[in-house]
């Protein structure tokens, strides 16, 4: 989709990887994650007729395909960690604590 506000930092000569429909947070938003040779852009269309309305998010390559590999390199599966908050877009494993057990603050020795 065109988008024309660059302020977000969404490039404009991105390739897209994933677009389709999911419900988020019980809104049905038209998901595009694209990505260039460095970054990664996730964004989220609540009206797909009005592309200059969306959310996005800007991640590093690296960082996009970390989370997507901790998802079993399946799309879906990673955009059911997103949500929104306070109108952003939130992202298990990146804005919030993840499932990675090696970042534990303490280790119970009943379990080893």
């Amino acid at each position: 989709m065109a988008i024309r506000n660059e302020a977000t930092g969404v490039d404009r000569a991105r390739r897209v990887l994933y677009r389709n429909f999911h419900d988020i947070a019980k809104v049905v938003y038209l998901v595009e994650i694209s990505k260039n040779d460095n970054k990664m852009f996730i964004c989220l269309f609540p009206n797909y007729e009005k592309p200059a309305l969306f959310i996005s998010q800007v991640l590093s390559y690296k960082i996009g395909q970390k989370l997507l590999t901790d998802n079993m390199c399946n799309f879906e599966n990673w955009i059911s960690t997103f949500s929104i908050r306070y109108g952003k877009l939130w992202i298990e494993g990146y804005h919030g604590s993840g499932s990675d057990p090696r970042k534990a603050k303490s280790v119970n020795p009943n379990q080893l």
